[in-house]
């Protein structure tokens, strides 16, 4: 017996190493084939199992759930059992090596052919014993191996050598393979890497398509960036990732509950439930939010300005309308939460509450964090991608701070399930890189931070039972406390502003220059707006009568105090949040 792993790598730089949006959807349709539909047609060939691939996603995913077509294994007379085939990744048993070298051999000769920019590796795992070997314990050796292996390969770069004579493609810069003229729009010297990206996009748009209830078959994507900036002042690219799953594969044994040799099938079975189980949940967010968002903007029901361009596991990126990005990321969140902690879900049961209550103690439910970049129009997409993919990885530091209150893992503390939104809009573009903007936010010599993200959007309740300072940390950082204090800035008296532009400028001026300027600022005007029943301004300060609060932060593994404000984020996200009707 033998486990065999094919896997995408550097699937960003692939997806979007072009401005050209519809080269980054044919990318990410490209690295779905790979992982489904080559996969599956290369190991019928093989003499596996036929008849797996299907079109309909929802359709692949009962065949791969379905004993009778994608029977076990130690079934006699089957000598491949699919495991995984999903967007980039793909799993399965054979019986001989033999048989593994002929699999992998057809998909990457595909994927070459196909997608030749594709980073796609294939290992095969030592001979191993059914009955007396755990299939966790070599499938944490194969992934092993994989890095090894595909660390001693050379880059796809390297198949793309050219001759100075060569005209390079307008899009990629890679050498031209053809001139292409199939839109009079945009010909030019094309690459063989993009021409074959662009010859997949109407793929993608049918799979996205098919994802929309009936009801919903009116909603067209919107099918080009040039699309997506008509009446668009502002466009966000968000980039939204689940949190910890990485840790819950590499162990997926121990929480499956499948630590013997004998438990081997059980292992097999649940690994397929999860894995298939993660993509519904996303599909099932995605559209949650879609919906949400399409409620509160009713003109943009035929078309929305919203085009998902990966989409699978637990993996997000779309391209939206700027005015729409931090409530749509929001319910993604939310629902991705939500549908995790799902005991009936569709296909698969409760298998992921049951892995995740044993991944995270005390709860039954996965979350995510997301960047979102909101940027001018033709600002380049490759660019605002990366800062999406910063945004996150600032997001991701509450998988440090909000931990359970008593259990540790290698020596720290068991992250306690959160999810949380960074987000930045780009006015100045002469800063791109997150590092650089934020230090621009930091005055008095450091001392004092004019940004409070992260914000946590998880439901307060969910969080009780988390380490207490996690808990303090938490209600400095919700994104109700940033909600409430959007609606004040956004709020309306006679069709303008309560308080007027001319004011919040002045006081956004007031926290760059620092903690003493602001505050004399806000104190200046503190009564102005205030009423019986309505707190006026103090709604944006923090409860001590100022608009900064201590906090203690991590800065290159030393404890710093720092006074921190949040009006700056409320600032910001104001300009980018749709009124609920």
């Amino acid at each position: 017996m033998h486990l065999v792993l094919l896997e995408t790598s550097g699937n960003q730089s692939f997806i979007f190493s072009t401005n050209k949006l519809r080269e980054n959807v044919g990318a990410s349709e490209l690295t779905y084939r790979a992982g489904t539909q080559w996969l599956l047609e290369a190991v019928e060939q093989a003499g596996g199992p036929p008849g797996l691939w299907d079109e309909n996603t929802w359709q692949l995913r009962r065949n791969l759930l379905n004993p009778q077509l994608n029977r076990a294994i130690t079934d006699e007379g089957v000598i491949a059992e699919v495991i995984l085939a999903t967007s980039g990744k793909a799993l399965l048993l054979v019986k001989t090596r033999e048989c593994g070298q002929e699999i992998i051999c057809k998909v990457t000769t595909k994927a070459i052919q196909y997608a030749p920019g594709l980073d796609l590796c294939g290992v095969i795992s030592n001979h191993f014993e059914w009955e007396e070997e755990r299939i966790g314990d070599v499938n944490r050796m194969l992934h092993e191996r994989f890095d090894e292996v595909h660390a001693n390969l050379p880059g796809p770069a390297m198949r793309f050598l050219r001759l100075p004579v060569v005209e390079d493609c307008a899009t990629s810069g890679l050498p031209a393979a053809q001139l292409d003229r199939s839109d009079k729009n945009d010909a030019g010297p094309r690459s063989a890497v993009s021409r074959h990206k662009r010859a997949y996009r109407q793929k993608y748009a049918t799979r996205m398509q098919a994802l929309l209830d009936p009801d919903e078959a009116k909603i067209r994507f919107a099918r080009n960036i040039e699309k997506l900036e008509e009446g668009s002042e502002w466009l966000a690219v968000i980039h939204a990732d689940g949190n910890g799953l990485g840790e819950v594969f590499l162990n997926f044994g121990e929480y499956a509950d499948c630590t013997h040799a004998r438990q081997n099938r059980d292992y097999v079975n649940r690994y397929r439930r999860f894995s298939l189980g993660l993509d519904i949940c996303t599909e099932k967010a995605f559209l949650k939010a879609l919906t949400e968002m399409l409620r509160r903007d009713k003109d943009a029901w035929f078309e929305p300005r919203i085009l998902p361009i990966v989409l699978g596991g637990d993996d997000l990126t779309v391209v939206c309308d700027g005015q729409a990005a931090l409530q749509f990321t929001y319910d993604f969140l939310t629902e991705f939460e939500e549908q995790t902690g799902r005991n009936d879900l569709e296909l698969v049961g409760d298998i992921i509450p049951y892995i995740a209550g044993e991944a995270f103690p005390s709860t039954r439910h996965l979350s995510a964090c997301a960047g979102v970049a909101i940027v001018k129009p033709h600002f380049p997409f490759s660019a605002s991608y990366d800062l999406a993919e910063e945004l996150i990885r600032s997001a991701k530091e509450v998988k440090r701070l909000i931990v359970h209150p008593d259990k540790q893992k290698h020596g720290q503390p068991v992250p306690w399930p959160c999810s949380a939104i960074d987000f930045h809009a780009l006015y100045d573009s002469t800063a791109t890189s997150l590092s650089e903007i934020r230090r621009k936010l930091r005055p008095d010599d450091g001392k004092t931070r004019i940004y409070g993200r992260p914000y946590v959007v998880t439901k307060p309740e969910k969080l009780k039972g988390a380490a207490e300072e996690s808990q303090r940390w938490t209600e400095d950082h919700h994104w109700q406390k940033l909600r409430a204090r959007v609606e004040k800035i956004q709020e309306q008296e006679d069709g303008r502003r309560k308080i007027p532009n001319s004011q919040l400028h002045d006081l956004r001026a007031g926290l760059h220059l620092g903690k003493s300027f602001a505050d004399a600022r806000f104190n200046l005007i503190r009564q102005r707006y205030q009423t019986e029943s309505d707190k006026g301004i103090e709604v944006l300060a923090e409860n001590n009568g100022t608009f900064f609060r201590p906090e203690t932060i991590d800065e290159d593994g030393e404890e710093k105090k720092v006074w921190v404000t949040s009006l700056l984020d409320a600032m910001d996200a104001a300009n980018f949040w749709g009124r609920e009707e």
